[in-house]
């Protein structure tokens, strides 16, 4: 019995695969019966704008090409299992939808058709049916700014184009109407941040700029990570960045370039040579300058322990991201690193300067209000006594004084509370730093950074955190 009940489910499965197989064979069949249909419509019109009659005689004779599919469904239909409800109902909605649309494109086919002896401008009908809509990422260094650029291949024009995306453009879409309508449109793009952003383009494309029907083009296209760095050769960088990062990964150098394919634009296929009389062992050197700040950026990888990479930049935030976006596309868990980044320390250390300023005012007017208080309780004290022996005089003067201290310590406390503020918003600078310089390294190397780094600053050591950051250990001392 357990065999035969193996048997049998394996046959459903088999049906069952059969029958999907059948179910998208048959859409094929109807997508090709509705295209067919459509060039079918197109041809009877040239017809009759040849020769009014040959269009009616074309259309009385015409060769119903559902007959044939009807026939062959009807073949196959009586092989077939019953079909599921669910599949019924979306395949009849697909007819519904497809038929629908022929019936609208025969009926603009009607509207713009130029019958002899008519004025109608001819140019206002649906654009060729071989019109592709190419789509490519240039950028700008005079502007600084990333170019999506939108052609047509032919003499089609694109009327309007909008973008759907986020975060590059305020409220997530952005809508063009180039003035006038031209078969090249150029959109500036200037993301904030670093973010590999998937685009969805719909473009309006007609004959003319009077064209009254329009297609409308639909596609995706991923605008890479780091597309706000315009390639340079090496002699295009004045001088290299004084910050860098360094790592070994001991991989091909023409992996390394295929993630700086996939990560930037305008990148040739085949990785260039090295320039002659550079760094001995260099293997690979790629420039970049930033769109929006115009600080340099270089990634080499040499033949040293097997492939060291070296990142140089003076954004310590920037180099984390390269190498966040390097390990996955390498697909590495487990990542070492060394770096020195000057501009950084430096306003890391300002920042750490004023962390301990603040943190010794806090204490300084903690004291004072706890001063203030002690003399408000023996205000009241006093008060209260002499209510007691009905002394007016002295009670006025003592709420008097109640009230100029009670003043005083509200303003003490609002000192406090703007002090505390501004520790808050320097302790989070100090997180940040903490976070890029996790950033540089992956897996265990990455966890024990955040640790040695929080515990440095508990002890306060200024030295032995900006140990952990170049290095990613403590020091040996410590």
């Amino acid at each position: 019995l357990r065999e035969a009940e193996a048997e049998i489910v394996r046959r459903a499965e088999q049906l069952s695969r059969t029958e999907n197989a059948l179910l998208i064979e048959k859409r094929e069949l109807q997508r090709s019966r509705q295209n067919l249909a459509v060039v079918q419509a197109h041809v009877v019109a040239l017809l009759e704008k040849a020769e009014p009659g040959m269009g009616r005689l074309s259309s009385t004779a015409e060769h119903r090409l559902d007959d044939d599919v009807d026939a062959e469904d009807g073949e196959a239909t009586a092989s077939e299992e019953p079909r599921t409800k669910r599949a019924d109902t979306d395949e009849s909605f697909e007819d519904a939808v497809g038929e629908k649309e022929l019936n609208s494109y025969q009926e603009q086919m009607k509207h713009f058709k130029t019958p002899s002896g008519s004025t109608k401008d001819s140019t206002q009908g649906v654009i060729p049916t071989d019109t592709k809509l190419d789509v490519t990422l240039k950028s700008n260094r005079t502007q600084g700014t990333v170019e999506l650029q939108l052609m047509t291949s032919n003499y089609s024009v694109i009327r309007a184009v909008v973008i759907f995306a986020e975060h590059l453009f305020d409220g997530e879409a952005c809508m063009l109407h180039p003035s006038p309508p031209s078969n090249n449109v150029i959109v500036q793009i200037s993301p904030a941040k670093d973010v590999q952003t998937e685009m969805s383009i719909k473009a309006l494309a007609g004959l003319s700029s009077n064209s009254v029907v329009y297609h409308v083009f639909e596609m995706t296209y991923v605008m890479p990570k780091f597309a706000m760095y315009h390639y340079v050769e090496p002699h295009g960088i004045a001088a290299q960045p004084e910050g860098w990062c360094q790592f070994v990964l001991p991989k091909r150098p023409t992996w390394v370039w295929d993630w700086i394919r996939k990560s930037f634009i305008n990148i040739a296929e085949t990785m260039p040579k090295p320039p002659a009389g550079g760094k001995p062992g260099l293997v690979l050197d790629a420039n970049f300058i930033s769109l929006r700040t115009g600080d340099p950026l270089c990634i080499q990888m040499s033949e040293e322990n097997g492939g060291t990479i070296t990142i140089r930049t003076n954004d310590l935030e920037v180099a984390g991201e390269l190498v966040q976006d390097l390990a996955t596309f390498m697909s590495v868990t487990e990542l070492e690193s060394t770096a020195d980044f000057p501009e950084e320390m430096e306003k890391f250390k300002q920042v750490l300067m004023k962390v301990d300023e603040y943190n010794a005012v806090r204490l300084k007017l903690t004291a004072e209000m706890a001063d203030a208080s002690s003399l408000v309780k023996a205000l009241i004290v006093k008060a209260e006594d002499y209510r007691l022996l009905s002394d007016m005089g002295n009670l006025k003067k003592v709420f008097g004084g109640l009230q100029t201290t009670n003043g005083e310590l509200i303003a003490e406390y609002n000192k406090r509370a703007n002090n505390h503020q501004q520790l808050l918003v320097q302790l989070k600078e100090v997180n940040l730093m903490i976070q890029k310089s996790s950033k540089l390294r992956l897996g265990n190397a990455k966890t024990r950074v955040v640790n040695a780094c929080r515990a440095a600053i508990k002890k306060n050591s200024i030295h032995e955190l900006f140990q952990i950051i170049r290095t990613g250990h403590e020091s040996k001392s410590g």
